[in-house]
């Protein structure tokens, strides 16, 4: 049953969209300027550590290829140590994971590009999805940890979905007491149940920062597991979490005051 509420919030989402394309410098300027966020954080490293963050692509239906290479493109020659996708490659359809697998393979780094898979790459299939990255050099982590060289008992742990997967958090427990774990969660919200001393980062997406944004109002809707933590920063204890606002879009394909973005970590 709609509600008030709900009913309002979807008048105005549809008076957003209705303004957002309006024309086409709007849409170009909010959905396809991407904005580079630079991040620096004290973890504890042995030495510095360079880390591109991006999710969100969505890359169906719109399949937009110039965009993606674009964005490839300045990851390289961002000259980064890590590339790390918080999910949701695709929307609704696996067919073109190959071509999208094919554009991401040209985003290369020091020590290789990492994956966790979000809830649209189960929904559409998530084996097809994990074959195809890895086929092109990108290693996929469900709940799996990589060692990072350099670093003494550092770790880039990847955990499933918290929708749509299986997340099995004993992979940080069982390290040593001493590890720190930099991991990628693609749902913000499960911020709280990492509250395992050892992981010292959480890198999410989930949300498009809300992707249509009003003054006051703020996001008009947000997905489960991303309704706390919509963009940006936080901290609890001795653990940040970033909150991504990904590259890509859902339905209506717009962004408005919301534009996609990658993140520098510049961690040490």
């Amino acid at each position: 049953m709609m509600t008030r509420r709900t009913f309002v919030r979807g008048v105005l989402a549809t008076s957003a969209v209705a303004a957002a394309g309006a024309s086409y410098l709007d849409y170009e300027t909010d959905t396809h300027d991407l904005e580079e966020s630079v991040v620096r954080l004290s973890i504890g490293l042995n030495s510095p550590l360079k880390m591109v963050v991006l999710g969100d692509i969505h890359f169906d239906p719109l399949c937009e290829e110039s965009y993606m290479e674009r964005i490839a493109r300045r990851i390289c020659d961002l000259g980064t140590d890590l590339v790390v996708y918080t999910g949701d490659f695709m929307s609704h359809r696996v067919a073109r994971i190959n071509d999208l697998a094919d554009l991401l393979s040209r985003a290369t780094s020091r020590l290789g590009s990492f994956a966790a898979l979000g809830n649209h790459d189960h929904w559409v299939g998530a084996y097809a999805v994990t074959q195809a990255l890895e086929r092109k050099g990108i290693r996929v982590l469900r709940n799996q940890s990589f060692a990072l060289p350099d670093q003494e008992n550092c770790f880039l742990t990847g955990l499933d979905s918290f929708w749509a997967g299986t997340p099995d958090l004993r992979i940080i427990s069982r390290t040593p007491k001493n590890s720190r774990h930099i991991v990628v969660a693609h749902e913000p919200d499960s911020f709280p149940l990492l509250n395992d001393p050892r992981v010292k980062l959480q890198v999410s997406g989930h949300t498009h920062g809300g992707q249509v944004r009003l003054p006051v109002i703020g996001a008009l809707i947000l997905p489960q597991w991303g309704k706390i933590y919509q963009e940006g920063l936080f901290d609890q204890r001795e653990s940040y979490l970033y909150v991504n606002r990904g590259v890509g879009t859902l339905f209506p394909h717009i962004r408005c005051n919301c534009r996609p973005e990658i993140t520098v970590f510049e961690l040490i």
